[in-house]
């Protein structure tokens, strides 16, 4: 299992999940809003960015599609340096609380 946290600009969230609601077996998404503090391109000065975190778990087999839709559809227009950043990471155990049951 893999879990995948995307950081987006906050605005791109609806697209993000709308994408991902065509993905067989949708995955469950969190929504964390927060704020980031970045620098302008080319400038020393400093402000707040309104992102937020997704936090998605899928199967091994299903990691690199849903990392591929995200980005497709976090990106603005051509691309631009504060569009966000996608993390991949293995998850090596997870419980379901209601039933204890290792998944």
């Amino acid at each position: 299992m893999k879990e995948i946290k995307a950081y987006i600009r906050a605005h791109r969230t609806d697209p993000v999940i709308d994408a991902l609601a065509e993905v067989p077996a949708r995955p469950g998404i969190a929504v964390v809003a927060l704020k980031e503090v970045g620098h302008r391109a080319g400038g020393n000065d400093i402000r707040t960015v309104d992102m937020v975190k997704l936090e998605i778990d899928v199967p091994d087999a299903q990691a690199d599609a849903v990392v591929e839709i995200v980005l497709a559809a976090a990106r603005t227009g051509a691309g631009h340096p504060g569009d966000g950043k996608v993390y991949v990471s293995d998850v090596t155990t997870a419980i379901d609380i209601a039933t204890g049951r290792v998944l």
